[in-house]
């Protein structure tokens, strides 16, 4: 703003009449953007005068735009004199006064409705009318300067927006001390700016210069505090009651996610033992009757067995799941090969009994926890050793390759497969794609929920040995 008003008063040098008309546009562009964020914010403009006079002032861009177009020089209108724009710089004078002293009157500042932009345009309309058809007075007589009605009409505007400047100082409503001074500052300008034109007999003079960065000063006054109550102010706000839910949402999801957490491990642990009863009182019971078990009783016995062992899975998975919730520590990180090796430790009587063939090579460190990459290769190997050909011994194949600041890793299999069809419900929770083999269901969310917390990618593809390719990205330590 002060760079463009620098750059208007700079034209002063070349030409006044340049000056006059970018100044006077400039100000127009100032009162009307003033206007519209009255008029849009208007319902929720708690500040009175802020409101009335952003309203009403509206109309009087009009009146000026209509001053700066006749002024003496510019030769729109017929006849090019000074007196034209002189009567329509008092009528948007007397039309400022007005709505600036009607903004401090209580009654009017009470008011929601649009009264006070009706009366505006109003008087714009019949005191415009009235310079247009001859009817209004005299303001400007070249040869003698200023008539005795425009000093009247000035001092009058002077005395008015002063006493409006005035009773906004002696106002104690509830208003942001930032707004107070505004007013009162903006005010004063237009008082001063009166006393400005009823001491000038040059258009092109000194004064009426002032005068009109006085007047677009005014305006800019007005544009600042009306978008500080009305749209900085209330986004402020709403910035700072978003931030403090945000942060409230925040600690409860955390403690809704621990309580979860920890409801789950309790029903976990107090599940797993009744159903550790059921597989081993059902061994006993077994032990128990006359061998060989008659088939009638063996079958339903083994079914049970099976149950418990499967449910035992069930609750180890979710329990997986569920502690997968909690965010991945900034400083995070663990050696791929070290992990992959802990892990195939634990399976390796499921990989002996199979007759598996693993093969992997190097692996890179990278930025995730070393437990959860250790739940992402015991789902993925699980899952490969489970849904096994039954005419073929598993093989399984992992590597890895650095992609920019990413590691690739994708572990084949010659197993089942997926069909196309079904990859895209691979990754949800108890989405068994395949009901002939004893998976949780779980295993593949669990890799996905590992991969996603980390900012990686991971997805399904085919492979040159006949089963599944699970491919999944995490960043390098």
């Amino acid at each position: 703003m002060g760079l463009a008003v620098m750059a208007v008063l700079a034209t002063r040098s070349h030409s006044y009449l340049l000056f006059h008309t970018l100044v006077e546009f400039f100000n127009i562009c100032v009162v009307l953007t003033a206007f519209s964020l009255a008029w849009n914010t208007r319902h929720h403009l708690e500040d009175g005068f802020l409101r009335i006079a952003g309203l009403a002032l509206g109309p009087s861009a009009a009146i000026l735009l209509l001053h700066t177009l006749t002024y003496k020089g510019l030769g729109v209108f017929d006849p090019d004199d000074a007196n034209l724009p002189t009567q329509l710089w008092v009528v948007q004078r007397l039309m400022q006064a007005g709505a600036l002293f009607a903004a401090t009157l209580p009654m009017v500042t009470r008011s929601r409705n649009n009264i006070p932009l009706v009366v505006s345009a109003t008087a714009a309309l019949v005191m415009g009318g009235l310079v247009f058809l001859g009817l209004f007075p005299d303001c400007f007589v070249d040869g003698q300067g200023l008539t005795p009605f425009k000093i009247a009409a000035e001092s009058t505007c002077m005395v008015v927006v002063a006493w409006a400047a005035w009773r906004m100082w002696q106002d104690r409503s509830p208003r942001p001390p930032q707004v107070r001074r505004l007013a009162i500052a903006l005010l004063l300008c237009g008082s001063v700016e009166s006393a400005t034109f009823t001491l000038y007999n040059d258009v092109y003079g000194a004064l009426n210069m002032a005068g009109h960065v006085l007047g677009l000063t005014q305006s800019f006054l007005l544009y600042t505090a009306i978008a500080w109550v009305g749209l900085t102010r209330p986004l402020e706000s709403l910035f700072a009651r978003q931030s403090k839910l945000r942060s409230q949402f925040e600690r409860d999801a955390a403690r809704a996610q621990h309580d979860m957490a920890r409801f789950a491990e309790i029903l976990a642990h107090h599940m797993q033992e009744p159903v550790r009863q059921q597989h081993v009182f059902t061994q006993a019971l077994i032990k128990a009757l006359p061998q060989p078990v008659p088939p009638e009783v063996a079958q339903p016995l083994e079914f049970v067995i099976n149950g418990a062992m499967r449910q035992r899975s069930l609750l180890r998975d979710a329990l997986t799941y569920l502690s997968l919730s909690e965010p991945i520590p900034a400083s995070a990180k663990c050696a791929a090969g070290d992990v992959l090796a802990a892990v195939l430790k634990d399976l390796s009587e499921r990989v002996d009994q199979s007759g598996a063939q693993i093969s992997y090579g190097s692996l890179p460190k990278l930025a995730v926890p070393a437990d959860r990459l250790k739940a992402l290769f015991r789902a993925l190997l699980d899952n490969s050793l489970t849904y096994a050909r039954p005419d073929l011994p598993p093989r399984i194949d992992i590597r890895a390759e650095n992609q920019g600041s990413m590691a690739r890793v994708s572990v084949s299999d010659n197993g089942v497969g997926i069909a196309p069809e079904l990859r895209h419900k691979a990754f949800g929770i108890f989405e068994r794609l395949n009901h002939d083999g004893n998976g949780t269901g779980i295993g593949l969310a669990i890799a996905h929920r590992v991969v996603d917390s980390a900012g990686g990618d991971i997805w399904i593809d085919d492979t040159a040995l006949g089963g599944t390719t699970i491919t999944f990205t995490l960043p390098l330590a």
